[in-house]
């Protein structure tokens, strides 16, 4: 009878199990807060993107005295179960990437307790913070400098992907090239080749090399990982070739040969959030952020600067004011790239 009873009591508990969705007990008091940054393929290391949402985590660790860690995705078949994981173990997950949307939108539903913070694109659940960035108004003032710079009139740009938040990239870049050759009466012209990989960067290298023998002396890295073999590639050509990095400060990785890098601050994104839940007041849902938000600008270039014509810096200081001020809207895909006119500075 004892025994008939403990299985009847195990049935129930099962079913109850499966009725609830075997949800975990809130933490225990007294538990440290936790985070965990799931990286995309290119993970930790690629001094840019998965960088740059650390570097986030990072300083949430050293100001509020929480715990932080990451899980290493190898594959797109990485992403649920790694977000999966980490919502097991954290408060707060951090997903790094347009390409984990669809993992994202299946795992995030499952744990309406947790926090997640989602980096470039949206994710319509009130436990997620989705974040995109105008990436195209940094890169619009980058397209300012390498036009006005460019001895050869051929700029390159070397994408990791052909996704939305890469393109956001490209399309501001050439609208701010489109700028200059209507301005200054200039001729340069943008090559781009896609590698199909962030996770890549002996390809990078070779596809640079290639845009390199067909005349372009700035290339514009949007890969990821698959950057660092641009970087390279930019590093061993000889004379007056220069890189554009990306994401965070990359100016300093070839001291001299970056032109400048492109800022997406990720990080800020990252911290604010992880600081509002810990604090208990996280208010999800999608963001855009830019210039105006200090999400998005140039590096103030100090190996290059005087490599940099003063008009260009003039025209670069009075985009910026008109972004911010609203005067000035920067085209972040091909059709509203179509529809740009460029501004009388």
């Amino acid at each position: 009878m004892r025994n008939k009873i403990i299985s009847r009591l195990t049935l129930v508990c099962f079913i109850l199990c499966l009725i609830l969705g075997c949800q975990k007990q809130p933490p225990e008091e007294g538990r440290r807060f936790k985070v965990i940054l799931v990286t995309d393929v290119a993970g930790l290391g690629d001094k840019g993107f998965n960088d740059a949402g650390w570097s986030g985590v990072q300083r949430a660790v050293e100001e509020l005295g929480i715990e932080g860690s990451f899980l290493q995705s190898y594959e797109q078949a990485d992403y649920i179960p790694n977000l999966s994981l980490a919502a097991e173990e954290a408060d707060v997950v951090v997903a790094m990437g347009f390409l984990m949307v669809d993992a994202m939108n299946k795992v995030a539903p499952h744990y309406p307790d947790k926090h997640f913070i989602f980096i470039d694109g949206n994710i319509p659940h009130p436990n997620v913070a989705s974040f995109d960035f105008k990436a195209q108004e940094g890169a619009y003032l980058a397209g300012i400098v390498a036009a006005m710079t460019t001895k050869s009139g051929i700029l390159g740009v070397v994408e990791g992907m052909d996704i939305p938040p890469v393109k956001a990239y490209e399309m501001g870049f050439r609208a701010g090239v489109m700028t200059v050759n209507s301005l200054a009466m200039r001729k340069a012209d943008v090559l781009t080749v896609v590698v199909g990989d962030f996770n890549n960067p002996s390809k990078g290298k070779s596809l640079t090399q290639t845009l390199l023998g067909r005349g372009a002396d700035i290339i514009f890295q949007l890969a990821g990982n698959t950057g660092l073999g641009v970087l390279e590639a930019v590093k061993e050509a000889k004379g007056e070739i220069y890189a554009i990095g990306v994401d965070i400060d990359q100016d300093s990785l070839i001291p001299g040969k970056v032109l400048t890098s492109v800022l997406k601050r990720i990080d800020i994104a990252v911290y604010n959030v992880i600081k509002d839940v810990y604090q208990g007041s996280f208010k999800g849902g999608h963001y855009w952020i830019g210039l105006a938000e200090g999400a998005s600008d140039l590096t103030p270039m100090v190996y290059t600067r005087d490599k940099i014509p003063p008009q260009a810096l003039q025209w670069v200081d009075e985009a910026r004011q008109k972004i911010m001020r609203g005067e000035l809207t920067i085209p972040g895909t091909e059709e509203e790239l179509k529809k740009f006119s460029p501004p009388e500075f």
